[in-house]
């Protein structure tokens, strides 16, 4: 089977080789950094973000494998990448938090103007609102994107979706307007949290590691509308067994593959867990003083494991987070405000003189 002029065994093999060379890049990194855990607040969300490419690479993989089941397994994928940014929206604010009173930092900061081609808007009063608007809108990506692929899941199984299919009838088109808009007001959010926290972020230069993270977004969304629009075009027509839509998946998944290569190389740049290294720790895959190769391995081996399954995989965080934006604002919304309010009050902050802003 030929897709786009590639025969589908080689397509496989390239994208087994790239999956497997961007897992050991990735794996290699983590490891580091779990034996390197000298800031736990702002490494388990790194090696969550790195994770990402473990779980792209082996989903995109198997996709293509198999196909008819992509929809499937793109399920898991769709979610990690919502919580990939919600965790990088966490590290940022974790930073942050290291070194400062988070809230009583923004009171002291001039009132906030949107980015362009926003700036006509009145400007933005940083405050507690200002931090819990931005989780708000960066963690409701965390739901809504899993929400669509399961629906898509659902469409698919019913002949309801329409991959591919620019038509008002198919659920293809409504969810990706509906993705579109949700991943569009979570980035946006991050960025006015960047803005904000710009100079104080400086030290950690968060643009190559947000690029990184944004990248995947931008690829893996307009790929398939480019893809969608070949479709549309006739450049790629069902084949065999193969559907349009089947094709339109193993394309995206062959591409993912390879991307990951590149992402996993970024990522030991961006990163890196030098920063985090304990200049005490006895090397453990090969000392150069005693020339010996896997130095005690109880010792070295169950704290990597210890800090990866108790503060890692740990989503506390995110309960604590969607329980404060979502569900308390829902469940008693009088007297969310008011505890917000006397929080501020409780805050010594000097107060900007411009009053022409909205909060």
């Amino acid at each position: 089977m030929i897709i786009l002029f590639m025969p589908f065994s080689l397509m496989w093999i390239v994208a087994g080789v790239c999956s497997g060379v961007a897992i050991l890049l990735s794996f290699y990194l983590i490891y580091k950094h779990l034996r390197n855990y000298t800031n736990p607040e702002l490494q388990k969300y790194i090696v969550r973000i790195l994770i990402m490419v473990p779980i792209y690479s082996v989903d995109s993989w198997l996709s293509l494998r198999f196909v008819h089941l992509s929809l499937y397994f793109d399920v898991v994928r769709d979610t990690y990448e919502a919580y990939v940014l919600y965790c990088f929206f966490s590290l940022i604010v974790a930073y942050i938090e290291r070194d400062f009173d988070l809230v009583e930092l923004l009171h002291s900061k001039e009132p906030l103007p949107h980015p362009f081609p926003l700036t006509c808007l009145p400007k933005i009063k940083l405050d507690r609102s200002f931090l819990t608007n931005c989780k708000r809108f960066v963690l409701q990506f965390v739901f809504i994107k899993p929400i669509v692929a399961i629906i898509s899941l659902v469409l698919e199984t019913q002949g309801k979706y329409g991959e591919g299919k620019f038509q008002v009838g198919t659920g293809y088109v409504w969810l990706t307007i509906v993705e579109n808009i949700s991943v569009g007001l979570s980035l946006y959010f991050l960025v006015l949290y960047y803005k904000a926290m710009e100079e104080e972020l400086k030290p950690f230069k968060p643009l190559g590691k947000f690029l990184c993270i944004k990248s995947i977004l931008f690829f893996s969304f307009w790929q398939s509308i480019a893809i969608s629009f070949l479709v549309y075009f006739g450049v790629i027509s069902p084949m065999g067994s193969w559907s349009v839509g089947n094709i339109s998946s193993a394309l995206q998944d062959f591409i993912t593959c390879v991307e990951m290569v590149i992402l996993a190389a970024c990522h030991h740049f961006f990163f890196n867990y030098q920063e985090f290294r304990d200049p005490d720790k006895v090397p453990f895959i090969y000392d150069k003083t005693t020339k010996t190769f896997f130095n005690n391995p109880k010792t070295h081996i169950t704290p990597i494991i210890k800090n990866f399954f108790t503060n890692v995989t740990n989503i506390s965080d995110v309960i604590s987070d969607t329980r404060e934006t979502f569900i308390l604002p829902l469940l008693s919304p009088d007297h969310h405000q008011t505890t917000i309010k006397k929080k501020d009050e409780e805050t010594i902050l000097l107060e900007p003189e411009d009053k022409d802003i909205i909060i």
